[in-house]
């Protein structure tokens, strides 16, 4: 009776609260169970609760040269393997998804359960109990391979699982692919504006150079500097000032040893 109550109380406090919304505008979290992986979105800002989950026989890629693995196989993966890392770069490269956490679920929708509170944390939790009944909840599903789901993906994941504080941002960004590997620029091209950017141009060459740069003329405090600094930690850039640029314009040159550490060779197959 006392844990009901206190139980209770929590929510009511929490309920005060919500003319303040969430602590963060989205909480995103990628979910491995033992037969697929899925993507969750909370989105106060949207008002959407989206869920994508990936069949137990369609493969996911793994980057750094591991390759492509069944959904269903995912968990086994890394259950010899704890790198957190490459978990959150699994969830990037194909879906363009930066999880704020990595939950291990027995079932994809445990997310529905009490388990949710220990990536919400109990006062954000609390509210979306409150909440959630205002909320859209829609749920997607891949059936076939990535290659044959694009235009899906294309549609599904900036519309629902993208940064919804980046989408309003706008941020215009051009990608010059200046290695030698075919199809990265497109390839990259693609996870930004899965993430909420705006690609408005996929470029070649440029020069040849090892480190990426990410060009960009905005202050400090800034969505544009926000996020072209969290690109400059993926892609393992510099970030460098470019007074040509608007402030909302940003240019990202990706550099040969991006290149050779994420082994984009291994994504390239005949689906």
């Amino acid at each position: 009776m006392k844990k009901i109550l206190l139980f209770l109380g929590i929510i009511s406090i929490a309920g005060l609260g919500l003319v303040k919304g969430f602590q963060k505008n989205d909480f995103r979290l990628g979910i491995i169970a033992p037969d697929r992986v899925a993507i969750l979105s909370i989105s106060p800002g949207r008002g959407m609760i989206n869920l994508l989950t990936v069949n137990p026989e369609v493969e996911v890629w793994l980057p750094e040269g591991m390759g492509w693995y069944p959904s269903n196989k995912i968990k086994k993966i890394f259950n010899n393997d704890k790198d957190m890392e490459l978990m959150k770069k699994m969830f990037y490269y194909n879906f363009g998804f930066l999880p704020e956490r990595i939950a291990f679920f027995s079932e994809v929708n445990d997310w529905r359960d009490f388990e949710l509170i220990k990536y919400l944390g109990v006062v954000d939790w609390a509210r979306y109990l409150v909440e959630q009944e205002n909320w859209l909840y829609k749920t997607e599903v891949i059936n076939r391979s990535f290659e044959l789901e694009k235009e899906t993906l294309d549609e599904i994941l900036p519309r629902d699982f993208a940064d919804n504080e980046l989408m309003g941002g706008e941020i215009k960004i051009t990608v010059v692919n200046t290695t030698e590997e075919n199809g990265l620029g497109a390839f990259v091209a693609d996870r930004l504006n899965w993430m909420g950017f705006n690609v408005v141009s996929v470029e070649s060459g440029g020069g040849k150079v090892a480190e990426g740069e990410i060009m960009v003329n905005a202050p400090d405090n800034s969505l544009a500097k926000k996020y072209t600094s969290l690109l400059a930690q993926i892609y393992s850039c510099s970030q460098k000032s470019n007074e040509t640029l608007l402030p909302d314009e940003a240019v990202l040159y990706l550099g040969q040893n991006y290149a050779s550490m994420l082994k984009y060779s291994s994504y390239v197959r005949t689906f």
